[in-house]
């Protein structure tokens, strides 16, 4: 989803470099990711980039939507993470 490219890599690269930083079990990594991925959305939408909203409200996607797709994302990350 082009919504999602944004948040994905930087998110993921941050939660990474800190389950590296702290040594922590590749678990980890997935709960780190959930969190971060939520924080970036905030940043990167809600803050620096509000009017990019108006380009997925003309797809017919909401806020809401948008918020439960970076959730879902991260949680299906937490999954595969935690069953390897």
């Amino acid at each position: 989803m082009l919504f999602q490219r944004k948040i994905f890599f930087i998110s993921y690269f941050l939660a990474l470099s800190l389950a590296l930083i702290i040594k922590a079990s590749h678990q980890i990594i997935g709960v780190f990711y959930l969190m971060i991925s939520t924080f970036v959305h905030l940043f990167v939408y809600d803050i620096l980039n509000s009017n990019q909203y108006y380009y997925y409200f003309n797809l017919g996607l909401n806020k809401t939507k948008l918020w439960i797709s970076t959730f879902v994302i991260g949680l299906i990350n937490f999954i595969i993470l935690s069953v390897i």
